[in-house]
């Protein structure tokens, strides 16, 4: 049996009846992509650690993402521990492969110029809640457009992300994606997030417009309680938001980046405020504070000399009178 035979078998059999179909596209995209071209002819039985090294080497001196290439290991140590279970290998040779080592991330943030600058702009669009929030909250673009009003507590101040929504092919139809609405993946996905009076102001206006648009549109409106919505009620792409976004930021003559950096821009702004890490870990639901460490360490420094600064004079000896 060649390696690419296993993998067919690994994805229908093992994968398909037991993950998100999220889940399941990115693995048969790594699969297709670049699993079977290089590996897909060698017998499952032959393969060697080598072989896995060589290709993840190629892949990252080609340009890929440290990331992608993490996950074309993920994929085939996987599989592989399958086949081992299956008595189709004796040993995982994946085990033995080295991981390609991390790149620095470079990360987009607005400065607080540019967020009053941006922010301004926004106002005139329909849509502008939904930029507030990523602003406000820190939420991933995809919980934001999750987010229903029973989520929220205006009269407390608090929101709390429970689900959030995620691309996933159409077998059928016309078009090739849709989105669906699911859980988050991790425990640390769920979690309670408080805001400003301010922001609760501007949800309460948003609530009013949404109430009036309802009417507006009668029995076309589709009311499934969602707080970021089409004129008719219906859930917004993440496609046309980020459309509506570049739009924006064109006007606002901000460099182009993408939704993202709203997100990062609310965990910067936190960390230079003095907010401890793991506060901020919490708030963007990371899976660890390692990983909120690695992405803002650009603001650490600052963080640091801030911590220094609060301590100025206290070892200096006391003044005689």
């Amino acid at each position: 049996m060649t390696f690419a035979e296993w993998l067919d078998i690994w994805l229908d059999q093992y994968v398909k009846p037991n993950v998100r179909p999220k889940t399941w596209e990115s693995y048969e995209y790594i699969i297709r992509l670049h699993l079977k071209p290089k590996l897909g002819n060698v017998k499952v039985q032959s393969l060697q650690t080598t072989q896995l090294q060589r290709l993840l080497n190629e892949k990252q001196q080609s340009g890929l993402s440290t990331r992608t290439v993490e996950l074309i290991l993920t994929t085939a140590r996987t599989a592989l521990k399958q086949a081992g279970h299956d008595g189709l290998v004796n040993k995982n040779v994946a085990d033995h492969v080295r991981k390609p080592k991390a790149s620095q991330k470079q990360i987009s943030v607005f400065t607080v110029d540019q967020m009053k600058e941006f922010m301004f702009v926004a106002e005139e669009d329909r849509l502008w809640i939904a930029f507030k929030l990523l602003l406000g909250t820190g939420m991933r673009v995809g919980e934001l457009l999750a987010l229903k009003w029973g989520d929220i507590n205006l009269e407390r101040g608090h929101i709390d992300v429970t689900k959030g929504t995620v691309l996933v092919k159409n077998e059928h139809g016309p078009n090739k994606t849709h989105q669906i609405i699911q859980e988050p993946k991790t425990k640390n996905g769920y979690r309670r997030i408080p805001i400003t009076e301010d922001l609760v102001r501007q949800l309460k206006r948003w609530q009013v417009l949404q109430y009036i648009e309802r009417m507006g549109e009668g029995e076309e409106y589709e009311d499934d309680g969602l707080v970021v919505t089409t004129k008719k009620g219906r859930m917004v792409s993440q496609r046309n938001l980020a459309t509506k976004f570049h739009r924006l930021l064109a006007r606002a003559e901000i460099p182009k980046t993408n939704l993202h950096s709203l997100r990062h821009t609310y965990a910067t702004r936190l960390l230079e405020a003095g907010v401890h890490p793991k506060v901020v870990q919490e708030l963007l639901g990371h899976g660890s504070i390692r990983i909120t460490l690695d992405t803002y360490s650009h603001v650490l420094p600052d963080v640091k000399k801030q911590a220094i600064d609060k301590i100025e004079g206290m070892l200096s000896p006391r003044k005689m009178g």
